[in-house]
């Protein structure tokens, strides 16, 4: 009992750093997972894994060759750009690695949900302190003119960053919750969404919310249809409905309903910014060196300072304000269509090879971050790529790998 009280599990703290702590204390775009590389490729030098380097190298050199052919504009970007995805590669190996040989993932999550939760009410009582509120949260208009909200940030630099990195754990338990293994199933929906919605990443949230829709309209006639669950579904639905008519009634100018609202008009500079603009300025910033192969690494910055000023109509960014916050968008002008579209096989090769669909968990994990990719995320983003690795471990709680409707 003695020694039990004192086990650590050794895989938990890399959790917390990455969920938590990647960038506390260092310069924006500067990862502790990046600076740790080398470790990390040591660690896996007594893994196959490490043979899957070569593939890097096969197919990233070609493409360095072919940039520096069509021209370069800023070498120091590219080096250091390149570098960049090297180490997030290198991290997706070493994330696919631990996962492994990590076997107390669901402990791991349960301490994440927790260690979370308390940070979440720290993070609340903050909120009355303004000189340490900038800490957790992050203040941001969101297209509601003079409007300005307050996000959850917690400890990264960025609300939906944040939200992205928490997916992995709400999927998990929203549906252990639907699956009726939690004890007290509401006291995980608070635990789980209630920092998601306090993010208000409504990419992210609307992303998940879409994901759980379409798995439950592909098994409609076991879920949505089933007598177990009917009154559950109807539960649910008076809820939701009742939400609605209280904040349309009482509350008509509230937050939701005005970022929908200027979603569907076409007036959210943010969503624009993350999806039409995106693909539009990321075309524009691949012709000026080759849309089949794209700018390079690090020249989007370069290339695309003028860009941004076209579009937004204003003169004084900077590289360091230059980025396209679309993973699709980014991935298009930095490395071009070919590699676009060799990323698109890829997922649905995958998607069949590891059969993700006969896995409920990995099923909605898979259709998250494919609707993402086109409305956030960047081409660097270890969020994103954790995510694909989750999606496309075959092994991965196969607890999920049969619909349950029933009571445990």
């Amino acid at each position: 009992m003695h020694s039990s009280q004192l086990y650590i599990n050794k895989y938990f703290p890399i959790a917390l750093l990455y969920i938590f702590f990647n960038g506390v204390f260092l310069p924006l775009g500067i990862l502790y997972t990046t600076l740790l590389a080398p470790v990390f490729l040591v660690w896996l030098i007594s893994y196959p894994t490490i043979k899957y380097l070569g593939y890097f190298f096969l197919l990233t050199i070609p493409l360095a060759v072919i940039h520096w052919i069509n021209g370069i504009a800023d070498h120091s970007f590219y080096i250091k750009s390149y570098l960049s995805f090297l180490a997030v590669f290198v991290f997706g190996l070493a994330c696919y690695q631990y996962l492994e040989n990590c076997h107390t993932l669901r402990t791991i999550f349960r301490k994440i949900l927790v260690f979370n939760a308390v940070m979440t009410v720290l993070s609340l009582v903050i909120l009355f302190i303004p000189s340490l509120r900038k800490i957790f949260w992050m203040d941001n208009s969101m297209s509601l003119g003079n409007i300005t909200v307050l996000r959850l940030r917690m400890l990264t630099y960025e609300p939906s960053y944040y939200s992205t990195l928490l997916t992995p754990i709400v999927v998990y338990y929203l549906l252990k919750a639907f699956r009726r293994e939690l004890p007290n199933a509401w006291l995980y929906y608070l635990l789980t969404l209630v920092p998601l919605f306090l993010s208000l990443s409504f990419g992210v949230i609307l992303a998940t919310a879409i994901a759980f829709l379409l798995l439950f309209l592909f098994n409609s006639s076991r879920v949505i249809f089933s007598k177990k669950n009917i009154a559950y579904m109807a539960g649910a639905v008076c809820l939701l409905t009742g939400i609605a008519v209280i904040l349309t009634v009482y509350f008509p100018d509230n937050i939701v309903f005005q970022r929908m609202s200027n979603v569907l008009t076409g007036n959210d500079t943010s969503f624009n910014g993350r999806t039409i603009d995106s693909f539009v300025m990321s075309l524009d910033i691949a012709r000026k060196k080759s849309i089949a192969f794209g700018v390079g690494f690090g020249q989007v910055k370069v290339l695309g300072l003028d860009v941004f000023s076209r579009m937004y109509h204003y003169s004084k960014f900077t590289y360091n304000d230059v980025g396209i916050p679309n993973s699709t968008g980014d991935t298009f002008a930095t490395l071009g269509l070919l590699t676009l579209a060799l990323k698109f096989f890829l997922e649905i090769y995958f998607f069949f090879k590891t059969k993700v669909y006969s896995n409920q968990y990995r099923m909605v994990l898979f259709l998250f971050i494919f609707i993402y990719q086109f409305t956030g995320s960047f081409l660097t983003n270890i969020a994103e790529y954790v995510i694909w690795i989750m999606a496309f471990k075959a092994n991965l709680f196969p607890e999920f790998g049969k619909l349950k409707t029933g009571a445990a």
